[in-house]
């Protein structure tokens, strides 16, 4: 489940300004990719900081990232490992995300060739997200328990959010939160 926020940002660019506005056509994009948007400045920045993103409660790309992993989980159901267990799905990444990045060109949610992924469960490096809020409503509305093999949501938090009690507190309910909306 390696680049799932990757995946789902770069099917929604494809989505959006491809077949819906129709103000990028499918050569110029695949150029772009293919080049590793050497020529294309403005498309990379396009595609990275302003395109659709999962994190942001965003029901166009989450849908697609809800999509991916129930195929992901549909793709594995009932088939059997050399050990004679069931494959399951999971969105944890250990350190693929760095691995599978450098094998992997670049990517139309503006990714260049050899740049990470997200880890695990998580949004794109990139992605200009709302805030942690965000990112817990669009995280959760995938059908996790469908890929619960690992794959641990990640946020991270600035040292000073836990340097009062008040800061403590506003990450512990937002952690209780998550676990509510069905997080794991």
């Amino acid at each position: 489940g390696t680049g799932i926020a990757t995946a789902a940002d770069s099917l929604a660019a494809i989505k959006k300004y491809v077949f819906e506005d129709k103000s990028i056509d499918k050569e110029s994009l695949i150029d772009a990719v293919d080049s590793n948007f050497e020529n294309a400045p403005e498309l990379l920045n396009l595609l990275r900081y302003h395109a659709p993103k999962l994190g942001n409660n965003d029901d166009f790309v989450d849908s697609i990232a809800t999509e991916l992993l129930d195929a992901f989980a549909d793709s594995l159901s009932g088939r059997v490992n050399c050990l004679g267990g069931l494959y399951r799905a999971g969105t944890g990444s250990a350190m693929y995300y760095l691995w599978h990045a450098s094998e992997i060109g670049a990517s139309p949610d503006g990714r260049r060739r050899g740049e990470p992924f997200g880890t695990n469960f998580s949004v794109s490096l990139f992605a200009r997200i709302k805030g942690p809020v965000s990112v817990i409503a669009s995280m959760t509305k995938p059908h996790v328990e469908r890929a619960i093999n690992g794959g641990p949501l990640t946020l991270e938090f600035h040292s000073s959010v836990f340097d009062d009690v008040d800061g403590v507190e506003k990450i512990a309910t937002l952690v209780k939160r998550y676990v509510a909306l069905g997080g794991h």
